[in-house]
């Protein structure tokens, strides 16, 4: 095996010269695959290319313009990266980027024109239109192998891959400026090329090996790791929407990788959806790769533990096209706590005055080769602070040992001055994870105006464990000096992360708020014995030592699941049928308490006023179990210009009888609004099952003279019965198989037809019933229609709901069902909902 220190030997090539190899015969071999889709081949993805440079080169596109890209992830983004790439230089951009981001990275990158996916709903357009610049729609080709793509329609046009030189641009991209401005990264096709070449020998990779991509590829660990490297090496990519814990494991089934590339907090989640028992199918997966950000110790030991394959981590950045060092695959030769020795450029740790260091001093990791870039464009300042004497000057702070193998200790900016003693948050994040009750950790400086920096930490804790601040702090004192123990330990549900998954360590005090609001005002204090019950209950389930009467449960800290536990509980302790809706209506002691008083409990029908505001109000219909909990963390995301009511279904707890049809539903949730509301325009919205029930309302409004406008999530439509459909759902079973029918029934947990789960209440089935029930008839009603990654796998294709919705727009998230409305999910629906009605 070549030693990987010695991997750059200088040559330089092209993205097209990893496309195309003529004679060496692996034309017909897969190249791009995608969830569920047939491969494309090395030949069809040189021909896709070709013609697509062929109908830029007819737009008055030429090799030195600058094209962004905007798509989702998955296989017509790493086709479409490969294209623009070959034929001009391609800028890939975040999806989910605002307006004014947009604005910012089109006019820095001095774009000439925006690719963006026909079926992506973003502001890109009217960036792109503002600036004057050349919109192409690239829509996907259904039916055929994965990442076939048109731009506007237009029929494919055969011609050859472009001839570039090495030295040209193929992509753009800025660094994440967490803290000043985004510096622009021009990277040729040289530093790419040189780079896949060093990915492709340090991991031994061949034709017959697989990568599953979970990285972002707007990014360039997953366009240069995942994508180029494969490519180069003559082997495939099963490019996935992104990466999904939930899903992970069915892949790496599904799919046979033989090895897939993260971030160390993508291996933390796949970990936490591990059987406990290890009985993890690993198919051909020969090795994992950790690239990013540092690895752990505990998580490279658990993955290895886990998944039976060798842990291969690895160290990058942009400015480098990604890998610089790496570890060897062989177990034998690797150093647990190192990135690994060079792996394509030179290394070097350098003093701050810029001389080179010997083994074991520490300094700044510096490094130069082939797959580094020339410097930052229009920025000489930083160019000036980056480069010494040909080395690039990473910001990271390191040591080389005797045999070259590099350790970090941490970004020189993130370094924690606690009163002139230097900390890495490293060491303090490694300690942290070891304890078994922490699942993810991250270290930070706290500014103090004695010290300078204080040591932080937040910790996220694994399910059903619990920890305190003062055992954390104890734990860290048994191994590490006592000015590196965090005088804060806060635990949150999540720690902020970047668009690739890494830990964002600069600013995080300020982003929790630790200097002002870590400490809460003393609260009011129970008054009666009833509302300390209460007081207990919810202390318990929060984790937390005291609460107020008047205290928020969901300001807290409190989830959808962590209210039904304490509703659970409050019905355990007082024998009272409490609905789960209460804690929505009433989420602090004193509120709680008059729900369990029935003197002065509050009417349970009608609709739940979920977020209070002055605007005209929202009314969401609930899903399939005719619950509205579920709706708290979206009401709550939204800017509070508007009322949101969340509407229950009838048959819950009340004694009533569940509606006979959708028809008498929505009729009834109709005088219900009416009452609220007097007259239109009325604003509704509903989810899976209540996108139905929404219809049927805005139909019979419209039918006595009023309008409505709908903004429906993954909506459960019924079943179409005629040929197309049929025809449809024949295509999809053929094509998926049977491993992916079993994958797709493990992962809803549902066997029957209609994805009702084993076991589920009466209502459930009764609003299942009237659901398949219903005939959806095509409507012209102003509509949003937003489609999560799994709306298929409900035999529900996406055309189906275009088609009863002709006027709608569509936003596709890359969000399962059930996590659109979580926290996450709802931070991303909010601006869609607050923009498809106006405040006023």
């Amino acid at each position: 095996m070549r030693p990987i220190n010695q991997l750059d030997n200088g040559t330089t090539g092209t993205i097209g010269s990893l496309l195309e190899q003529p004679g060496d015969g692996r034309s017909g071999q897969p190249a791009i695959l995608g969830i569920g889709r047939g491969p494309l081949d090395r030949g069809g993805l040189a021909a896709l290319v070709g013609s697509a440079a062929a109908e830029l080169s007819a737009r008055g596109i030429a090799r030195g313009d600058r094209v962004a890209l905007v798509v989702e992830n998955g296989p017509e983004a790493a086709t479409a990266f490969l294209s623009l790439a070959a034929a001009a230089a391609c800028a890939p951009l975040n999806p989910s980027y605002r307006r004014q981001e947009l604005d910012f990275f089109l006019a820095d990158l001095g774009a000439r024109a925006v690719v963006v996916s026909s079926t992506l709903d973003t502001p890109a357009r009217d960036a792109a239109r503002a600036l004057g610049l050349q919109l192409i729609e690239l829509e996907p080709v259904d039916g055929g192998p994965a990442g076939i793509f048109r731009l506007d329609g237009a029929a494919p046009a055969p011609g050859p891959i472009p001839e570039r030189a090495p030295a040209e641009h193929a992509l753009l991209l800025h660094t994440s400026g967490t803290t000043a401005r985004p510096k622009l990264v021009p990277l040729t096709h040289a530093n790419l090329t040189a780079s896949a070449r060093n990915v492709a020998a340090t991991l031994e990779l061949g034709p017959t090996d697989r990568c599953l991509n979970v990285m972002p590829l707007f990014h360039v660990h997953g366009l240069v790791a995942s994508l180029l490297a494969s490519l180069h090496a003559g082997g495939s990519v099963t490019c996935t929407p992104g990466f999904h814990p939930i899903h992970m494991l069915a892949w790496l089934e599904e799919c046979a990788p033989t090895w897939y590339t993260a971030v160390p907090t993508m291996h933390q989640g796949l970990l936490a959806r591990a059987p406990a028992d290890n009985s993890i199918p690993t198919g051909r997966l020969r090795f994992i790769r950790s690239s990013s950000a540092a690895l752990p110790r505990p998580v490279l030991e658990e993955l290895e533990r886990t998944f039976g394959v060798p842990v291969i981590e690895a160290y990058g950045m942009t400015e480098a096209a990604h890998q610089m060092a790496s570890n060897p695959p062989t177990l034998a030769e690797r150093r647990p706590g190192s990135v690994g020795r060079a792996a394509g450029p030179e290394i070097a740790i350098l003093s701050p005055g810029g001389e080179e260091l010997p083994p074991g001093a520490l300094g700044e990791v510096a490094v130069r080769g082939s797959n580094v870039f020339a410097g930052y464009e229009r920025n000489p300042e930083a160019n000036l602070d980056a480069f010494t004497d040909g080395w690039f000057r990473t910001g990271d702070e390191g040591t080389l040992d005797v045999h070259g193998f590099l350790t970090l200790h941490g970004r020189i900016k993130e370094l924690i001055n606690r009163g002139g003693e230097k900390i890495s948050p490293a060491e303090i994040d490694e300690r942290l994870l070891s304890h078994p009750a922490v699942a993810e950790a991250v270290a930070f400086a706290l500014p103090d105006p004695r010290l300078g920096d204080e040591v932080a930490a937040a910790v996220v804790l694994e399910p059903g464990r619990k920890a305190t601040e003062p055992e954390l702090q104890e734990f860290v004192a048994e191994t590490l000096a006592p000015f590196k123990v965090p005088r804060r330990i806060v635990v949150v549900d999540a720690i902020p992360k970047g668009p690739t998954g890494k830990l964002q360590r600069i600013g995080l005090a300020e982003r929790l708020e630790l200097p002002t609001a870590a400490r809460r005002s003393e609260p009011t204090e129970p008054r009666t014995a009833f509302e300390q019950g209460i007081a207990r209950v919810f202390t318990q389930v929060l984790d937390l030592p005291t609460i107020g009467v008047d205290d928020d449960f969901f300001a807290l800290g409190g989830d959808s699941i962590l209210g039904s536990e304490a509703v659970a509980r409050l019905r355990e302790s007082t024998g009272q049928q409490l609905p789960l809706v209460s804690i929505v209506r009433s989420p602090t002691v004193r509120g709680m308490a008059a729900e369990l008083d029935p003197v002065s409990a509050l009417e349970r029908s009608g609709p739940i006023l979920l977020q209070a505001g002055p605007g005209p109000p929202i009314f969401f219909v609930h899903g399939g179990d005719g619950e509205v909990l579920q709706f708290v963390a979206l009401a709550r995301a939204l800017d509070g210009s508007r009322a949101f009511y969340g509407i229950r279904a009838r048959g819950i707890d009340d004694g009533e009888p569940p509606a006979a049809s959708i028809e008498a539903m929505a009729s009834d949730y109709v005088e219900r609004i009416r009452s609220l509301q007097g007259s239109g325009p009325y604003a509704l919205g509903g989810f899976c099952l209540g996108a139905t029930v929404a219809l049927e309302m805005a139909r019979q409004l419209e039918a006595v003279g009023e309008s409505a406008s709908l903004f429906v999530v993954d909506p459960r439509l019924p079943r179409p019965n005629d040929a197309r459909y049929l025809l449809w759902l024949a295509r999809r079973r053929a094509r998926d198989g049977r491993l992916r029918e079993a994958a797709v029934g493990r992962l809803r947990g549902t066997t029957d037809a209609a994805g009702i789960e084993p076991g589920a209440p009466a209502i459930q089935l009764a609003l299942a019933r009237i659901r398949e029930a219903y005939r959806a008839k095509p409507t012209g009603i102003p509509a949003v229609v937003v489609l999560g990654d799994q709306h298929e796998r409900f035999s529900i294709p996406a055309w189906h709901v275009l088609r009863v919705l002709p006027n709608a727009r569509t936003v596709r998230l890359p969000l399962s069902h059930g996590d659109l409305l979580r926290p996450a999910g709802a931070t991303e629906l909010a601006p869609e909902l607050g923009n498809t009605w106006d405040a006023g």
